[in-house]
């Protein structure tokens, strides 16, 4: 294996293997030899050129989420395009030749993947963790088991895909072809990073190369009245998360659009004629195989997001749910989970909810604590339509203990407390520095603690508006 220096346009000289670790539809894959980047080629013809290079200087600079203001943090999110080698000074004419490279040759730098990204299927061969892997179809019976992760896992995997789409969508970006094949996914670990980003569609300024990857294309691109956009990307979000999450494709079922090919009987089935497989009135679009959990099982924040993007939306596009519902309610639905006697199992749980894992069928360690959420406004409290699981070294944070806050890009991290269960009572102990108010009883200090009883209220701060929290137990 041999070396070619690349000439970025930033000034910058990167070192190659010149063997390529990979080809897609479009470019092939260099790695430097310092195995800090990765560098794709394109090959064949490139017919929108000047396109293509301004928007890749536009993606690069203006539109980066990973520089400015909470860079660092959107940094993991995404595998965001770092540089660009672009002319006739780039890469020698021979290696260009050799390798098939369109001339003048133009590149896009990334960062590598990270190594939990990676995994060794049954086989011993090393794969890219693309969410087709963890879907329920075919190729995730070469996945090994520790690498399937949790519910926990999942949604986690979930809530960090949702942020980084809301996070792209509120630079007015689309991604254009979000799919199970440009995502990376760490089920076991709980991580996410969208890839493929020097495509985007920019409003204005750079449309859309691509129309997706099938199954993830909105009916109405499958039914040729509109090209990608935010809007169809949102479809495409709705279905990555019920694959990940329901191991099924929310449109694939049984009924049979034409008669005439196969081809037309997909068009019609991903576009003009989709419909729901779990539609609450329309049952004509079964699945093949029976349904083991449904999508209402995952909970009450979940649930209508579901119905919104596949009932109301799957045709109306300005119906479906957008990126921040999503985030929000993936967020809400993570506070439910509560552990099966196992620990290897999580459930979403609460108030008229299932302690038994709809998925292996295991319950909680019950009794176990829960929390409803109330806002005191000053005027009187309403509910906010929340619960939590507090189950036993939960860690609190300021998202679980003040009104308004999400774990987001701006969050403190800062812990402010904890669940323990201990001499077989619950505690919560508060680490922070601003007192918990048991509501008609003592105040809980720093490094203090109360026990959780059923009926026990707790006020979360002096301030208005403020958060009170109302314990019961789940048995």
């Amino acid at each position: 294996m041999g070396t070619v220096s690349v000439r970025l346009t930033d000034g910058r000289t990167l070192h190659l293997d010149d063997t390529p670790v990979g080809s897609g539809a479009e470019k092939r894959v260099f790695l430097t030899r310092d195995r800090q980047y990765a560098v794709g080629f394109f090959f064949g013809n490139l017919k929108d050129r000047r396109e293509r290079v301004d928007r890749l200087t536009r993606i690069i600079a203006t539109y980066n989420p990973t520089l400015g203001a909470h860079g660092d943090y959107w940094t993991p999110y995404f595998s965001w395009p770092v540089a660009m080698a672009e002319g006739v000074n780039a890469i020698p004419m021979a290696f260009a030749q050799r390798q098939g490279l369109v001339w003048p040759p133009l590149g896009v730098v990334t960062p590598v993947y990270r190594d939990a990204f990676y995994f060794r299927d049954r086989f011993g061969s090393k794969q890219e963790k693309e969410v087709k892997w963890f879907t329920g179809g075919k190729a995730s019976q070469f996945v090994p088991r520790e690498e399937q992760g949790s519910l926990l896992g999942r949604l986690r995997v979930a809530t960090r895909l949702a942020r980084a789409i809301r996070r792209m969508h509120f630079a007015g970006l689309a991604h254009s072809d979000l799919s199970n094949k440009n995502v990376l996914i760490d089920p076991k670990g709980g991580d996410a990073c969208v890839i493929d980003i020097d495509s985007l569609v920019v409003p204005g300024i750079a449309p859309p190369s691509v129309l997706g990857t099938p199954g993830y294309i909105a009916p109405e691109v499958m039914a040729g009245k509109a090209v990608p956009s935010i809007a169809t990307d949102r479809h495409a979000l709705a279905v990555l998360l019920y694959q990940l999450l329901l191991q099924r494709h929310p449109l694939q079922g049984t009924r049979v659009n034409s008669q005439r090919s196969a081809e037309e009987d997909e068009m019609l089935s991903m576009g003009a004629r989709a419909l729901f497989i779990e539609h609450p009135t329309d049952r004509s679009n079964p699945p093949a195989k029976p349904i083991r959990v449904r999508y209402q099982q995952l909970g009450p924040h979940l649930a209508p997001l579901f119905e919104k993007s596949f009932v109301h939306g799957l045709h109306a596009p300005d119906k479906r749910a957008d990126a921040g519902e999503w985030e929000s309610a993936l967020y809400h639905t993570l506070n439910m989970l509560a552990p099966t006697q196992s620990g290897r199992q999580w459930v979403v749980t609460g108030p008229g909810l299932s302690t038994t894992c709809a998925f292996s069928g295991e319950r909680i360690a019950g009794p176990l604590p829960y929390a409803r959420v109330w806002r005191d406004t000053g005027k009187g409290l309403v509910d906010e339509k929340l619960t939590f699981s507090l189950f036993h070294h939960l860690v609190l944070h300021t998202w679980h203990l003040r009104p308004g806050v999400s774990p987001n890009e701006v969050a403190d991290r800062t812990p402010q407390g904890y669940v323990a269960q201990h001499g077989g009572k619950w505690w919560i102990v508060n680490t922070s520095h601003v007192p918990l108010h048991v509501v008609d009883g003592p105040r809980i200090g720093h490094n203090e603690s109360v026990e959780l009883v059923s009926g026990l209220t707790l006020r979360t701060s002096e301030e208005t508006p403020a958060r009170v929290l109302r314990i019961d137990f789940l048995r």
